[in-house]
């Protein structure tokens, strides 16, 4: 509806930012990450559009990938965490589903369980990020293991890196050094680069690349502004609900966070942290309306947010301000929240905020 909170997705964006991979990484395959609800996005929405430009998409966990089934995508589809249980694991079979093993436990789970379809297991290895992945001392023993299997039918070899949006590139290239160093024994396919290591590192991107973030169109360096050619897919819309003005000493909102000073016009938009809007931006968050921006005043509340338009003569009930999109980047926002661009992406991920795809082909569909 439009007097509700509006997340726009751009497809012909999403389309431009995996061309972006696929130029920069002409060698790899695409495993498009597209967990957490395709960071926020939709998944249900977006994984039509991905399908055409990709080779495989990851989740990271069962339930996602079953999900993903579900919605209709019959094509490769890998979870990240891998099982945790034969529950797990049957599922993962029933539903054709590649998956992640990074753990012994894993491999001896495996071991012992009769499947009925052909697996393809992806090897996940420690080279720095001290999170999910086997050991070095682990890595030739659960291959072999998982190698001899005899319903596994391809073996894909990957590590994850730690620090590659940060500007300091050593730990990224001596993640690199040892995973290539451990992998050199054996002849499989490999992956190692999220978004930051595909545009940092194009060179060590080998069979199979990860892209997250900048398939969203978000920036995975550090800081933003050193953002490259990618469109954000997600433009953020909220409906003006009120217009008043208030005078000097006027208190605004939960806790009389902002004062006025002098008489001054606020214009109340319908969007809070009910809506994934974080609550703890600080006044002087940046709002883009009718052409420039203008600035948060007073706590985000649920359902709302409260602006200074004192310095405008054009805004009405019912215009949308924008929270942010191709005007006011996400990462501008996440730095007032100080926080990452993906969490506020993330977030959006709440049903009550509609949802329009633009850029189709076929035409522009309301969902």
């Amino acid at each position: 509806m439009n007097s509700d909170a509006m997340m726009t997705l751009d497809v012909a964006a999403l389309h431009h930012n995996l061309l972006t991979v696929r130029q920069t990484v002409p060698q790899s395959r695409i495993m498009a990450v597209v967990k957490a609800d395709a960071y926020g996005h939709g998944l249900q929405y977006l994984w039509p559009y991905l399908a055409r430009d990709v080779e495989g998409m990851a989740v990271a966990r069962v339930s996602e990938a079953v999900e993903l089934r579900e919605f209709g995508y019959k094509g490769t589809a890998l979870v990240l965490s891998g099982f945790d249980d034969a529950d797990d694991l049957r599922a993962i079979d029933e539903h054709h589903l590649q998956t992640v093993i990074h753990h012994p436990r894993q491999v001896a789970l495996l071991s012992k369980t009769k499947l009925k379809h052909p697996l393809t297991v992806w090897l996940k290895i420690e080279t720095g990020m001290h999170r999910l992945g086997l050991a070095i001392a682990e890595v030739d023993t659960a291959y072999h293991q998982v190698k001899a299997h005899p319903q596994v039918a391809d073996v894909i070899l990957m590590t994850h890196f730690a620090s590659s949006e940060n500007k300091d590139l050593s730990i990224t290239q001596k993640q690199i050094e040892a995973f290539q160093r451990i992998i050199k024994p054996y002849s499989e396919p490999c992956s190692l680069s999220n978004s930051a290591g595909i545009l940092a590192f194009p060179n060590a991107c080998l069979q199979w690349v990860r892209p997250g973030l900048m398939m969203y169109g978000g920036s995975p360096f550090l800081p933003a502004e050193e953002k490259p050619s990618l469109k954000p897919v997600m433009r953020l819309t909220a409906p003006i609900k009120a217009i008043r003005t208030i005078q000097a000493g006027d208190a605004v909102g939960y806790g009389g966070t902002f004062v006025a000073k002098e008489k001054m016009d606020i214009a109340v938009v319908g969007i809070g942290y009910g809506d994934g809007y974080p609550r703890l931006l600080p006044n002087g968050t940046p709002v883009w309306l009718n052409g420039k921006m203008a600035k948060i005043v007073g706590r985000v509340s649920m359902d709302s947010v409260m602006i200074d338009i004192s310095d405008y003569s054009d805004v009405a009930v019912g215009q949308r301000a924008v929270l942010w999109g191709p005007e006011l980047t996400v990462e501008t926002v996440a730095n007032y929240a100080k926080t990452d661009p993906r969490e506020l992406l993330c977030k959006m991920g709440i049903h009550r905020v509609q949802r329009k795809i633009i850029g189709d082909n076929n035409g522009t569909n309301d969902r």
